[in-house]
Order: C-alpha cells, then structure tokens, then sequence
C-alpha cells in the first residue's frame, strides 16, 4: 500500500476542508440547502452556479470565504401579489408613447431643420434671436422638455417591470419548459433568513459574521392555457443589515 506523502496529504486537507466545513451546514431546509450551494459557489467563484441560484453575489476577495454557518432565526413567509401583467402593460404603453413622441419630434425636426440649426449655434454662443428663429427656440425648447419627460417615463416603466421579472424569470425558469411570468397572474412570496457565518478574509483569521438573507420565489397561476408554475428559493439579498422591503 502506498502511503500519500505527508506534505501532500496536509495539502489536501486545506484545500478540501473548506468545503467540508461548509457542508456541514448542508442539513435542514431547503433554504438552508440552497444557502449551502451559495456560499461554496462564491467561494469557487462559479458565476454559473450563482447565475442560476441567486441575484446578488459574495465576493471572495471583497467580502471573504464562509467557512461554515449557523441558522439563527428564520422568519414568517411573506406572500404579495405579483404584478407583472400591469407593469408589462405600464412598460408598452409608455414604449408606444415614446414612440409616437419621438415621430412628431421628428417631423418638426425636419420640416424647421435650418431654423433649429441657427438655434442651437445661438445657444452655444450665448447670442440672442429674433422673428421666427425666436418662436422656434421657444418650440424646440419644449420638444426637448418634453423629450426628456417621454423617456423618463419609459425609463421608470423599465425599471418597475425589471425589479419584479428578474426574481420571477430566475425562480419559474425551466430549460425544459420556458415561460414569459409576465404572461401570468401570482404571487411573490418572500423569506429571511438571519445565519451566524464564519467568515474568512485573505490571510485574517476566521471572524464570525451575522448575515441577513433574503430567499423569494414566485407561485404563477392563470398563464397561457391555463398554466401554473410553482418556481424555487432564489437568493435576492444578503448583508450585515436587515434586507430592504421589496
């Protein structure tokens, strides 16, 4: 029998212990399973993984290792209506807006091309205009007002429907069966979780962190056909602070 050189067996232990230490945490919920997979994905820095898992990351190098964890409370689920359908709807009605916006814009562009040109030349030269090149300052200053208003709505209609899709998209996603949640009724259901974790930075000793951690999913109901889905713990938030409310 070959016995490992001690040099290497101690290697190995190091490099594996980690992980075992991890594991050990690996017991319990399925938020606590899911929490597990997390942090040893971050440590393995494998953003595929955590792409599939989680929206937020824990930097090895910026936040450090977790070595292990344990469950210090876990709170009551909290279940909200989803409500992508309005701000799928909110989000094409203001597309449709800008669009209509920017067509008229630009068709008083091209009918007073010349006349915005000596505008805008005045403007940068802090000169002043008279007669008609006045009335059209005037005008096309209020194009670009509203121009920004018009684009800033649709920005915000984004930004809403973004919010709530991505936790809906990661937590229903199925390669086998793909499904657009905006197509849906549901509800987004919403659970924290508070670990005491040890924490390893660089070459520092092991220091214990608490850790305050979001889990949601989403249970979609009324889609196409009739269709329901029931998604998975997706990890949204985690820090040293109570996450923000959703």
């Amino acid at each position: 029998m070959v016995r490992p050189k001690p040099t290497s067996f101690l290697l190995t232990v190091l490099l594996v212990l980690p992980t075992l230490l991890v594991m050990g945490a690996c017991g319990g919920s399925e938020e606590q399973q899911l929490l597990n997979k997390y942090f040893q994905a971050s440590r393995m820095r494998d953003n595929t993984t955590l792409g599939n898992i989680a929206t937020v990351s824990f930097s090895p190098t910026e936040r450090g290792v977790v070595q292990g964890f344990d469950v210090v409370s876990v709170g009551q689920e909290e279940k909200v209506p989803l409500k992508l359908r309005e701000l799928k709807a909110a989000e094409e009605e203001a597309r449709k807006a800008d669009e209509a916006f920017n067509k008229e814009k630009k068709a008083y562009q091209d009918a007073n091309l010349e006349a915005i040109e000596r505008v805008l030349k005045a403007e940068r030269e802090n000169t002043r205009l008279k007669g008609k090149d006045l009335e059209v300052q005037a005008a096309w200053t209020k194009w670009r007002d509203e121009s920004q208003t018009s684009s800033g709505k649709l920005a915000s209609a984004r930004q809403a429907l973004a919010a709530d899709r991505g936790v809906a998209e990661l937590s229903a996603f199925d390669a086998r069966d793909p499904v657009d949640p905006t197509q849906f009724d549901g509800d987004l259901i919403t659970k924290d979780m508070v670990v005491k974790a040890k924490v390893k930075k660089g070459d520092a000793a092991p220091v214990d962190e608490d850790l305050h951690v979001r889990f949601q999913r989403v249970e979609l109901r009324n889609g196409p056909n009739g269709l329901a889905r029931q998604g998975r713990w997706v990890i949204t938030q985690i820090g040293h602070t109570k996450p923000e409310a959703s």
